[in-house]
Formats: C-alpha cells, sequence, structure tokens
C-alpha cells in the first residue's frame, strides 16, 4: 500500500470530478467489448505498484496477447502518462514523491473507469 500524507490525499480527492471524466474518455472506445476482466487486471497491477513502467508494460502485454485492442492500449498509456503532470503538480505543492502520487492518480482514474466501463457495456443497454 503506498504511503501518502493525508493532506495529499485530499488534494488528490478533490479532484475526483475531474478523475471520472478522464475515466470516461479513457474507457470509451471499449464501448462494443467486454473488457472489464482484463481493466479491472490493470487496476490490480496499478494498486499494487509504484512503477509506472511495471504498468505501462503490462498494459502491452494485454494488448500483445490480443485482451485488449494495441490501438486502446497506446492511447490508455498515453492518457495515463500524461496524468504525471497533475501528480507534479499536487506533489509539488506538498512536498511529495512525484511517482506515487502519480500512481494513485492513475489507480483512482483505472477504478472509475472499471466502473464506466461496465456501466457502457451492462448497465447502459438495460
Amino acid at each position: 500500500m503506498r504511503k501518502i500524507a493525508p493532506n495529499v490525499l485530499r488534494q488528490i480527492a478533490v479532484r475526483d470530478d475531474d478523475w471520472v471524466e478522464k475515466a470516461h474518455a479513457l474507457v470509451a472506445d471499449l464501448k462494443n467489448q467486454d473488457k472489464e476482466r482484463q481493466l479491472r487486471n490493470i487496476q490490480s497491477i496499478a494498486e499494487g505498484s509504484d512503477s509506472w513502467k511495471a504498468l505501462e508494460l503490462f498494459i502491452r502485454y494485454q494488448a500483445a496477447r490480443s485482451e485488449l485492442p494495441k490501438q486502446w492500449a497506446e492511447a490508455a498509456i498515453k492518457q495515463l502518462e500524461g496524468l504525471l503532470s497533475e501528480a507534479q503538480s499536487i506533489a509539488g505543492k506538498y512536498g511529495a514523491d512525484i511517482k506515487t502520487v502519480h500512481m494513485e492518480i492513475v489507480s483512482r482514474v483505472l477504478g472509475y473507469a472499471v466502473r464506466w466501463h461496465v456501466w457502457d457495456v451492462k448497465g447502459a443497454e438495460k
């Protein structure tokens, strides 16, 4: 489990609406495919790791195994990596570790992405 100061976690949580929107954009191209299991696997890796490179590799691995579309994987990596600038902003204000804050945000976005994906694939059609 990541060790992040409570004030930093609050700053991340304050931006939950932004993370939810980014999550929805992340899974928009997966609406016609049930990829819940793969997304949950990616989220699990993100939650258990402090390494962006390890997560990036896992996403590529899933695409190479045809578990996820390669085009989606590349776009997802770019979007999730793009969260680094927001992590730098938050971490810089509080002297927190940028990599840790980045992975916390990535984990949060992926969690919301799973929920959006389940809604898009299973909930919206009912």
